[in-house]
């Protein structure tokens, strides 16, 4: 894994070219170091994707416990990242994280009772 922290007029409108981050003062470009992925010896599978996921959700959570608020940004446009910060072929951009200060009012804990797949369509239990 690799972090791009981009801040400043500068860095900001050139993050602004390829993702829109809401204005936030801080963009964290999550990258996956395909030189170092570990591979699932069984089929191959590497799991850049799922350390990239692990590691922004745990950013997400500190936010929030800074008092910051975060957005998980997936909509961009990886080759114009890649050109824009040059980053170098074994980076692979998977998303981006606006942080900032908020000032929308936080959303309800009840949606989540509408929102969410409802629990037995999400799991199943095998009986032995």
């Amino acid at each position: 894994m690799h972090i791009i922290a981009v801040r400043g007029d500068d860095g900001l409108s050139r993050i602004a070219k390829v993702a829109n981050i809401y204005h936030a003062p801080l963009a964290l470009i999550v990258c996956a170091d395909k030189s170092k992925a570990w591979t699932r010896p069984f089929d191959g599978m590497k799991t850049t994707d799922i350390d990239a996921s692990i590691l922004t959700d745990h950013m997400m959570l500190e936010a929030t416990e800074l008092g910051l608020g975060s957005v998980w940004i997936c909509y961009f446009k990886p080759d114009m990242l890649k050109k824009e910060f040059q980053l170098p072929e074994n980076l692979e951009p998977i998303n981006i994280l606006a942080v900032g200060y908020t000032d929308e009012t936080p959303a309800s804990p009840e949606r989540h009772s509408t929102t969410r797949i409802p629990l037995e369509e999400l799991v199943s239990y095998e009986t032995l």
